[in-house]
């Protein structure tokens, strides 16, 4: 039995089959799914279904999509700025800049860095404009976030 696209994404993002980064995928992507389209998760168990890949296996291309797209734009993310496991809870405003804070505060709910992949850069970069989209790959690409 093959990989869940899922599980395959965490590998691919964090070098190594990572079950945190897997969990946290799989979390989003299915409260995503049920902002759409909450009858969704009508008998659904979180740990037989959604964790083991079998919800989005089942799932409609319409709504399989909303996760792809996400697992796209994390992938991306992380191809731009590096994985590290600090990303799952570091909030925003320990890297940003209190400016890239409220920019993306006005569209989005960041609550955690890694709630910044799921958005494409380039809607990043229309939020933030090019200049300052530019400064917040670069700070999040040399932040240390274990300081």
């Amino acid at each position: 039995m093959s990989q869940d696209p899922i599980q395959q994404t965490a590998t691919r993002i964090a070098g190594e089959p990572h079950s945190t980064l897997e969990h946290r995928l799989k979390t989003d992507m299915f409260n995503a799914i049920l902002r759409v389209k909450p009858a969704a998760g009508e008998g659904v168990s979180f740990e037989d279904d959604v964790l083991t890949g079998t919800f989005f296996e089942k799932l409609p291309a319409p709504l399989q999509g909303i996760a792809v797209v996400k697992l796209e734009n994390a992938i991306s993310f992380y191809d731009r700025v590096g994985w590290r496991d600090a990303y799952l809870d570091k909030p925003v405003d320990t890297v940003l800049s209190a400016f890239q804070v409220e920019k993306l505060s006005a569209k989005l709910n960041p609550g955690s860095l890694h709630d910044l992949s799921y958005v494409s850069h380039k809607h990043v970069e229309k939020l933030l404009g090019k200049t300052e989209s530019a400064r917040l790959w670069e700070n999040l690409k040399t932040f240390k976030l274990d300081s």
